[in-house]
């Protein structure tokens, strides 16, 4: 499987779909990971290396966000059923509820409109009074503002959600190259787009809402490294556990186990076997583990440098969720 893998993602980066990745295969004998290609071309034609870090884009939504709530749900600080207004009573819709957000269910939209004509408060406001476009837990749809709300419902319980990610996930993880806004010297970050008002976005966000949320928010903004996630994926891998430290309650994954709804779980997103999931992010990320086969991978890549316009990367790296989900 692995030596498939390496194989097409070599190809990708001939192709020219991506200048590189960072990918690691975790399994119970150990991680083995891989730098191949470049950050991108001209000033950042820089070889891959463990120290690369990553803007994860929706990533976050598993990573920081969905990993910190079944924590507040598992100590009963955070309950599916709860309202999503009894922790942001200014939020207009009192009947959406924590499980809602997390099977992206919630009668939200997508994204919003007109952001660039938003500053943060007007975006904030934009996200409390959005108009349903379904009744709650009737249609699936994807929504950054769910896990918007999400990220600020921790940050209600937690007083900082940055806070809340590196003392719960990061600290006891010992991933030291993880986080919101992380002050690393700006060559080590893996350049994304090139933006007409923005410049080159090097080590600050991508996704626009969260750079206009100061970075931080829970549908977008972390960023990491390849060795720093898949140590992360070696914790699911080990229903909760790592190095003898419980990071995750084991019933966790009994939930995920639970939900099948639109091909989603808590969060996560399912696979066809029952204990495969994965997620995505827009700026290239992948993590996806099988809790049967005790396998997971990761892989990072920039797919939106210089341009987010070159989209072959989202075709490529379904062929590599089928050629990690399938292989026996």
């Amino acid at each position: 499987m692995l030596n498939k893998i390496e194989h097409y993602i070599d190809e990708c980066i001939d192709k020219g779909d991506i200048y590189g990745a960072s990918f690691s295969l975790i399994t119970p004998r150990g991680i083995d990971q891989y730098y191949h290609g470049t950050q991108g071309s001209d000033q950042f034609a820089i070889g891959l290396d463990a120290s690369m870090i990553y803007d994860l884009a929706s990533v976050t939504k598993v990573v920081a966000t969905t990993t910190r709530i079944f924590q507040l749900l598992s100590n009963h600080t955070v309950r599916l059923e709860d309202s999503v207004a009894r922790f942001l009573p200014g939020f207009s819709h009192p009947e959406i509820t924590i499980e809602n957000l997390l099977l992206h269910n919630s009668g939200l939209p997508a994204d919003l409109d007109n952001l660039d004509e938003m500053n943060r408060e007007d975006l904030i406001r934009a996200v409390y009074d959005a108009e349903l476009e379904s009744r709650p837990g009737e249609t699936y749809r994807y929504s950054d503002l769910g896990y918007m709300l999400l990220g600020w419902v921790i940050r209600t319980v937690d007083g900082s959600l940055a806070r809340s990610v590196q003392d719960h996930i990061c600290y006891p993880l010992a991933m030291t190259n993880t986080g919101y806004n992380l002050n690393r010297p700006k060559i080590r970050f893996v350049p994304t787009e090139f933006d007409q008002r923005r410049g080159q976005i090097q080590g600050q966000v991508h996704d626009y809402k969260a750079f206009l949320l100061n970075g931080e928010s829970g549908h977008a903004g972390l960023f990491s490294t390849l060795t720093d996630l898949s140590v992360f994926t070696e914790m699911m891998l080990n229903f909760g556990e790592y190095q003898h430290k419980r990071v995750l309650d084991e019933n966790v994954f009994d939930w995920l186990a639970e939900y099948d709804v639109n091909g989603r779980t808590l969060g996560w997103e399912r696979h066809r076997g029952q204990h495969q999931y994965f997620h995505t992010g827009f700026t290239g990320p992948l993590i996806a583990f099988d809790l049967d086969r005790q396998v997971g991978l990761v892989v990072l890549t920039n797919r939106v440098y210089p341009t987010s316009d070159n989209q072959v990367w989202n075709r490529d790296r379904q062929h590599v969720l089928e050629l990690f989900f399938n292989e026996k």
